[in-house]
């Protein structure tokens, strides 16, 4: 009987623990859709309460807060799609569409591309630290890929534009990595890989116009 009794009560904590476990994961999968349809709720607000930036309305498009570009005039401001995972919990992210130019001497703001239909992954500001502005850009290089769903192994193009985003200057095509954009002996210098090889191109840091380039060659392990 007692063996009976120890069994009849660890049978009933049993059940007791079960219930609250029960009770514990649902109220946290509804906390999770709470959080999770309220974050994307929040998102679509904030994009149709911003400024519009598309002819018809896109509510996954968000303009982000304007940053000075160091030793000008000019400001520029991200235009980010959010991207919502797979699933809930499963995370999100941005991608940067485009880069708005901002000139408070003139009334138009405008884009460095001209539409929303690429993504701009690797970027590079290249700096003077030796100017009486310290950190001045000089000029900025980025990755242009188009959209796909494997952006990392998808090659696009590189392009190179100045402070005021008004000189745009094509670098080549077929770039899948950005590695390097920096000033080097006078030079600005980019690394980057196109078509499986490294290739390195020297620019005149003013006029961006390209002075040398020339493939490395990076020699195989044995």
């Amino acid at each position: 009987m007692t063996a009976q009794k120890f069994f009849r009560y660890l049978w009933r904590i049993d059940a007791i623990l079960i219930l609250l476990a029960a009770g514990a994961i649902t109220f946290g999968i509804g906390a999770l859709l709470v959080s999770e349809f309220g974050g994307r709720t929040a998102m679509r607000r904030n994009a149709e309460a911003g400024v519009p930036v598309a002819a018809g309305p896109r509510a996954d498009l968000f303009l982000g807060h304007a940053q000075a570009v160091t030793g000008t005039a000019v400001m520029r401001a991200d235009l980010t799609v959010s991207r919502e995972g797979a699933g809930f919990s499963s995370g999100g992210y941005s991608e940067t569409r485009n880069i708005l130019f901002i000139d408070p001497a003139q009334k138009a703001a405008y884009w460095l591309l001209p539409d929303d239909d690429h993504i701009i992954g690797e970027r590079f500001d290249v700096k003077n630290e030796k100017d009486a502005t310290r950190g001045r850009i000089l000029a900025t290089a980025v990755l242009v890929k188009p959209l796909t769903d494997q952006p990392e192994s998808t090659a696009g193009r590189l392009i190179l534009f100045d402070a005021s985003g008004k000189n745009i200057v094509e670098v080549a095509t077929d770039v899948r990595d950005l590695h390097v954009a920096t000033l080097n002996g006078g030079d600005l210098t980019l690394l980057y890989e196109r078509g499986k090889h490294l290739v390195s191109a020297a620019f005149d840091p003013l006029s961006l116009a390209k002075k040398r380039e020339q493939e490395i060659d990076v020699p195989q392990l044995k």
